[in-house]
């Protein structure tokens, strides 16, 4: 007497147990998300919905647990405002410079002071925007190569100087230039007032930079002798004010 028998009970190919084998007949997502009476999931966890309308649409909310999107893109007002503070007083900028605005590479500042620096100079009418762009990567390129061999030679391990911390460095403390090109859409700068002007606030500019970077590279001694390249630096744009 014949009966089935199943092909594959003998040919010799592994089986699955029970608690392994793969679910079979049709497939349905509806109802696999089980939420109770307040509209929580099934881990407890009560999802923060988008706020609705026109005006959240084209806002940058978003999530709750989501940072800012200044903070996102690298750009803090508190730190903004703290290092114009210590540049507008550079006196007592080594006793509040802490290792978190020394290590902050914003450029947001920077930019800023740039865009103010030419726009008075236009309205005095100069226009030299490509001239301070290119002096501004020129210098600042030198300035970071030329602090990195110092830092290396002061403690004789390499300096971690990176170049957008030299760069902030030199935009923040590029804040007083932008009071001489304000003062030069007013009056003319090329006399002795101009020039008295022009040298009280590139040594200005000198002292506060240098007390950044003589701090950043933890240099003893040597805030003098860094300060004579970051002088010829900021003396580049006084003369532009003044002269071109």
């Amino acid at each position: 007497m014949s009966y089935y028998q199943n092909p594959m009970a003998n040919s010799g190919f592994y089986q699955p147990s029970a608690q392994f084998a793969f679910p079979q007949g049709s497939m349905s997502f509806q109802g696999s998300s089980s939420t109770n009476a307040n509209g929580a999931d099934s881990l407890g966890v009560n999802p923060d919905p988008l706020p609705a309308g026109l005006f959240n649409a084209l806002s940058t909310k978003g999530y709750a647990y989501e940072p800012p999107l200044l903070e996102e893109i690298g750009i803090n007002f508190d730190h903004i405002i703290t290092k114009t503070k210590i540049v507008f007083n550079p006196v007592s900028s080594r006793n509040i410079l802490s290792d978190e605005i020394l290590g902050d590479s914003d450029l947001a500042g920077p930019l800023i002071f740039f865009l103010l620096f030419g726009l008075f100079l236009l309205l005095a009418g100069k226009v030299h925007f490509g001239y301070i762009y290119g002096v501004a990567l020129f210098g600042t390129v030198s300035l970071h190569n030329l602090s990195k061999f110092m830092g290396n030679n002061e403690s004789g391990s390499p300096a971690k100087l990176q170049f957008f911390n030299t760069a902030s460095v030199l935009g923040y403390c590029f804040l007083p230039l932008c009071f001489l090109s304000l003062i030069g859409v007013f009056i003319s700068l090329d006399n002795t007032l101009g020039y008295v002007l022009g040298f009280t606030f590139v040594i200005w500019s000198t002292w506060s930079s240098s007390a950044f970077l003589n701090s950043l590279l933890q240099l003893h001694d040597a805030r003098a002798l860094i300060a004579y390249p970051l002088l010829i630096f900021y003396t580049v744009f006084a003369l532009m004010a003044i002269f071109v």
